[in-house]
């Protein structure tokens, strides 16, 4: 418990001084010499609000840089134990109406990875089907006769198919712990876009075998596969960034790590004892089965007195990312709703405080959508409202003396570029790291490229932002009034996404940036500029959303050498597998 204050106070504090500081200068920006009204008082909040989760994941990076440059041993459990394997472990694909040969083919590949480690004995494979429609189902039960004919893995890899799909993938899940769980010491749950390597699945079990008190080891998850120039930008960024901010994570959390929700291998004794979620009472979208089942698992694990850690350099884990960024968005959804409904477990009894942070914060990364939006309108409210009725000298006291606008352009102009600076700095960090090791410099395609594409990939993130924050505050507020979305099969396949989609799903963004313009117009020729690069990617997102769903961009982006990540400059032999294997 020490070892983690000692991690975690500086982290919080430099967090809130950061926070502190650019509120104050935004303050200060906002009305150097007048009266501070209501209005200036809401901004502030707000700014202060929203600025926390920016200084605090740049604080987190930080520390990951540096633990990754010192080549620190992050702190816990976190080394496998030599020797074979003394756990037995159920490796569990869940799959929902899923193309079967892309599933199968996946599991088929880590099958396969698996017995070339000479450790088949210790794992069995399962295949837990919740699919609804007949033909798929039946489809599903014709290959995985014939992949454990083709294996030779009869006895080895399991089908069970649920006729109805009660509690979505949780349930699946904990049909069965509760069927077969006591058969095994481990279980490694899988999306059926998920592979592993063999040979991680093997450390991940030792160790388990090496620390009866950890409950759950989650490991990084690498995004490969995608051919559309929006799937390649999120595979680069993923493997460009995130062994920075994993490490930052793996350092932050220590043994209250959180789950999410595959390619993690889970202590079942554990798990079936604590981690039995409730049904929320009230109708859907807050009420009802959980969502976001994972950080609820991992809470209940902590509170159970299980340790929960975050391994992030093992490799070998493996997803897709979403192929558009209207999938993108409704992936998103779903898991808005889940992270919402946290707010009803945030209270729950006997919870550690780190799981109730890992909670609260992905409540934030939906409501700092609104709150972003509504800060942004209340700013321009207010200069419209100066320019149509003239600014209240005088206030609302009436006093004798009147308050002049000041607003410091200057001040204002050092501020948003220290901003852009904290969304940068993790980037830019990890690519330091990158380019200053010859092999992994030389697996993104040499410097040049990779400087190249992390410069269009930051770019298309900015032109990004602002569609996500609209996106997700309609989700917000779809859920606030009742609108459940359920679950949903994920569109997986790589296509250009037709134009009447896009016009009848992001016509209301261009109508929100339009908007944005013609206030900003309004008020002065400064503010359009100030405002241009959050209604740009509004304008444009039909455009954009258009040209980075085509696979043939992609395609000649690969060839040029932009957004390159190891995984296809040297494909491991399991990806190689499981591309064999869906063919």
């Amino acid at each position: 418990m020490r070892s983690a204050l000692l991690v975690r106070l500086p982290v919080v504090v430099c967090s809130l001084a950061l926070t502190a500081g650019l509120t104050v200068e935004f303050g200060r920006t906002l009305n150097a010499d007048a009266v501070i009204t209501t209005r200036d008082v809401v901004l502030i909040l707000l700014f202060a609000l929203c600025s926390f989760w920016i200084a605090f994941s740049f604080i987190l990076s930080s520390g990951g840089f540096l633990y990754t440059v010192f080549q620190r041993p992050l702190p816990g459990p976190l080394r496998p134990r030599p020797g074979p394997v003394r756990g037995r472990t159920a490796v569990v694909m869940t799959i929902y109406n899923e193309e079967p040969s892309r599933s199968l083919g996946n599991l088929a590949a880590t099958v396969d990875s698996m017995r070339r480690t000479g450790e088949l004995d210790a794992f069995d494979f399962f295949l837990l089907s919740d699919t609804t429609k007949p033909d798929v189902a039946a489809e599903e039960a014709r290959a995985w006769y014939a992949l454990c004919r083709r294996l030779g893995v009869t006895g080895k890899l399991f089908y069970r198919r649920r006729d109805r799909n009660l509690g979505a993938k949780a349930g699946n899940v904990a049909d069965f712990c509760r069927r077969w769980g006591g058969a095994y010491d481990y279980m490694v749950v899988l999306d059926a876009d998920s592979v592993m390597d063999g040979r991680t699945l093997v450390s991940l079990a030792r160790i388990m075998d090496a620390n009866p008190t950890a409950g759950l080891v989650q490991t990084q998850t690498r995004c490969v596969g995608r051919a559309s120039l929006f799937g390649r930008m999120l595979q680069f960024s993923g493997a460009v960034y995130g062994s920075v901010f994993a490490a930052g994570q793996a350092l932050w959390q220590g043994r209250d790590g959180n789950y999410w929700g595959h390619n993690a291998i889970i202590r079942v004794s554990a798990f079936a004892a604590s981690c039995g979620l409730p049904t929320l009472s009230g109708r859907p979208p807050l009420g009802g089965h959980i969502l976001s089942h994972d950080f609820v698992e991992a809470a209940f694990l902590r509170r159970a007195g299980w340790e929960v850690w975050l391994v992030p350099d093992l490799g070998g884990s493996f997803e897709e990312a979403p192929p558009t960024l209207l999938d993108f968005a409704k992936r998103d959804q779903r898991w808005c709703q889940g992270n919402l409904q946290h707010l009803r477990v945030l209270g729950a009894s006997g919870l550690r405080s780190m799981s109730r942070f890992h909670m609260f914060t992905g409540v934030m990364a939906y409501l700092s959508a609104p709150l972003w939006l509504i800060f942004l309108s209340v700013g321009l409210s207010a200069a419209l409202t100066d320019v149509i009725y003239g600014h209240d000298y005088f206030g609302p006291s009436r006093s004798l003396f009147p308050g002049w606008p000041a607003f410091d352009v200057e001040r204002a102009q050092a501020l948003f570029l220290v901003a852009l600076g904290l969304l940068a700095a993790p980037r830019i960090l990890a690519i330091l790291l990158v380019l200053t090791d010859g092999a992994r410099r030389r697996s993104f395609g040499g410097p040049a490229r990779l400087v190249l594409s992390a410069v269009l990939e930051m770019l298309h993130s900015a032109l990004v932002a602002p569609i996500l924050m609209v996106f997700h505050t309609v989700f917000v507020a779809n859920t606030l009034i009742g609108r459940s979305v359920g679950w949903n099969t994920q569109m997986r396949d790589d296509r250009a996404l037709p134009w009447p989609l896009l016009l009848r799903s992001l016509l209301p963004m261009v109508a929100v940036g339009v908007a944005i313009l013609v206030a900003a117009h309004a008020v002065s020729d400064a503010l359009v500029l100030w405002l241009t690069p959050v209604a740009a990617g509004l304008v444009l997102s039909p455009l954009l959303c258009r040209v980075t769903s085509d696979g043939r961009l992609g395609t000649r982006a690969r060839r040029a050498g932009l957004f390159v990540i190891p995984e296809e400059r040297r494909t491991p032999l399991v990806l190689r597998a499981a591309d064999r294997y869906q063919r």
